[in-house]
């Protein structure tokens, strides 16, 4: 299987800077869909756990995440559920007003401290 990702961000760890044309081994980790990890083999591999994700909240259509850099928010709607635009639009203000009321609960400084 190919895959192309576009315009992503790629972390490299080796023993010393990478030329052009050359290839190492290692291991690549995906860390989200604009960034990428690599450390060469015989490196010792450093874990970003400021990188990794943490469920903040969820509804019945969506999640919310937050890492030590960012905050993420995905829907999940099957195209069966609604029948037309504004009824998924409606659907969508639901679940983000759901999203904020459970935000304005919580204390966000403390749950982004929580990744590092």
């Amino acid at each position: 299987m190919k895959s192309t990702f576009p315009c992503v961000d790629l972390k490299f760890e080796g023993n010393t800077i990478i030329q052009q044309g050359e290839s190492r081994k290692g291991v690549l980790r995906f860390v989200d869909d604009d960034h990428f990890h690599f450390a060469e083999n015989k490196v010792q591999h450093v874990i970003h756990p400021e990188l990794h994700w943490r469920l903040l909240d969820r509804t019945k259509h969506g999640r919310i995440h937050t890492n030590a850099n960012h905050i993420k928010v995905e829907f999940y709607i099957k195209h069966g559920e609604y029948v037309s635009e504004q009824q998924l639009a409606d659907m969508l203000a639901r679940e983000i007003e759901q999203m904020g009321e459970s935000l304005c609960d919580m204390d966000l400084k403390e749950e982004v401290e929580k990744c590092c």
